[in-house]
């Protein structure tokens, strides 16, 4: 995760068929993508996400979202080693 006003999604590693598969009510995992671009979007966030392995639709689509949560929770952090704007282009 860059949250540097610059949205971009590169999501892979999704197992075949994936995306047809019904998660959980009208869930399907095509919409696993669909919601990381719209957060990135809306966000204004550089995201990579890659699925590394797993067989399980329901556990992969919720591996992923947490460790979004995870990754931003950690992006945004305060950094006692960094003083003033945490970029290294001086702007954020």
């Amino acid at each position: 995760v860059d949250v540097s006003g610059r949205p971009y999604l590169v999501h892979s590693g999704e197992p075949a068929g994936q995306e047809y598969h019904l998660i959980g009510g009208h869930f399907t995992g095509s919409l696993t993508r669909h919601v990381l671009e719209s957060v990135a979007h809306h966000a204004g966030i550089c995201l990579h996400v890659r699925v590394l392995s797993g067989r399980d639709p329901h556990h992969i689509v919720e591996a992923q979202f947490k460790a979004l949560a995870r990754a931003l929770r950690a992006a945004v952090a305060r950094d006692p080693r960094v003083h003033g704007v945490p970029s290294t282009k001086g702007a954020l």
